[in-house]
Formats: C-alpha cells, structure tokens, sequence
C-alpha cells in the first residue's frame, strides 16, 4: 500500500527555465544562450553543483573559465540565478491534495546547496506542507546513487514498497525501482496525475 508521495523538484515541481531566463530576462544573444546551456549548464559542472562535494565559488570560477568570451553575461547569469527556476502553478495544491487524502509528501532532489536556500524562500511555496526532504547539495550524494534513496528511507523510517517517487529522469526512476520504490517518469503534470493515481488506486 502506498503511503507515501516522493517528487524531485526540477522540471517535476519547478521549472528550471535557464534557456528562457538568458533569453528572455537577461536578453542574451543566441550565441551566448547557446555557449553557457552546452559549458555550464549541461557541461558537467552543473552535477558538481548538485553534489555539493566542492565549493560553489571554486566550480563557479571554473564554469566563468568555459564562458570566457562573455564576461558581461557570466556577470549577469552568476550574479541573480534567483529567477533561474520558477514554480508551476500545480505544484502547490497538489502537494495539498495529496495530504488531504492522507498520504505523507517527500522531496528527494538534485539540487546546488546555495541556490536551493535562494530559491527556497522565493519560490518554493510547496515546501511548508511536505514531511520531510533531501537534497543533494547538503547530503553530498546524489541520485542515482541508491545511498541517497536509503538516506531518504532511514531519515524518515520510510518502507520503500510505501513510496512512489516522481522523477523527469528515468535514470532515477529505474534507480528508485532498484530499491523497492514504485516510480513514475514525469513528462507532464497531467500524465503524471493520471499515472500516480492509477498507482494509488492499485495499491490499495
């Protein structure tokens, strides 16, 4: 029976908008959306960031060193990344929603130590009605490394066969099946509503 709701934050709860907010808030050109989505954002140093093993300062120099053709932009994208990510309109009430019914709502998230304090406070106005969290930065582990999923069942006494965990990266999801969760790969909220109450009505 499942007793428990488990979601990542980016892309599931979140929208991680870097190419929009280069484009649209910082008005960066093509040229340059396209260099710092392929060297910083998707070039590796990003999961750095999320594994929250070395320094923020330290990876984000290293990230300025793959852009150093933009100064005027590295200054602008490193220096707010506060918008870089903002919350989708469901991701509140459904959290709500699933209380209200009695399940038990967990975040297990890859996710930078500073920004997510940032965008925490800013954005997350989910994070008040879930049971708990883990997140990347602060565990220096990160999924799909199965310690992360066992961190998050050991912190909160969770039976994996009681959690269901929603995820827009297979990888993950075929790394929390590993470990007895019931996984949905998260496409849309509308697919994932339907997939997790399919779920929930199977198990009981």
């Amino acid at each position: 029976m499942i007793k428990n709701i488990v979601f990542d934050i980016g892309m599931v709860l979140a929208d991680f908008r870097y190419e929009a907010y280069m484009r649209d808030d910082l008005a960066f050109s093509d040229e340059a959306v396209r260099a710092f989505t392929d060297r910083v954002v998707l070039g590796g140093l990003w999961d750095e960031l999320d594994l929250g093993i070395r320094e923020t300062d330290d990876i984000i120099d290293e990230m300025r060193s793959r852009v150093i053709e933009f100064p005027r932009e590295a200054e602008l994208f490193f220096g707010n990344l506060e918008d870089i990510i903002k919350t989708y309109p469901y991701s509140r009430p459904w959290v709500q929603e699933l209380k209200s019914k009695g399940y038990r709502v967990y975040l297990l998230s890859n996710y930078p130590r500073d920004t997510y304090r940032i965008h925490e406070k800013k954005h997350f106005d989910f994070v008040p009605y879930v049971d708990g969290k883990v997140i990347s930065g602060f565990e220096r582990i990160s999924k799909p490394d199965p310690a992360i999923y066992r961190l998050l069942f050991k912190r909160y006494g969770l039976v994996p066969s009681e959690c269901v965990f929603l995820d827009d990266r297979k990888i993950n999801i075929e790394a929390a099946e590993a470990e007895g969760m019931k996984g949905i790969v998260f496409i849309s909220y509308e697919d994932a509503r339907k997939k997790l109450e399919e779920v929930l009505k199977t198990s009981g």
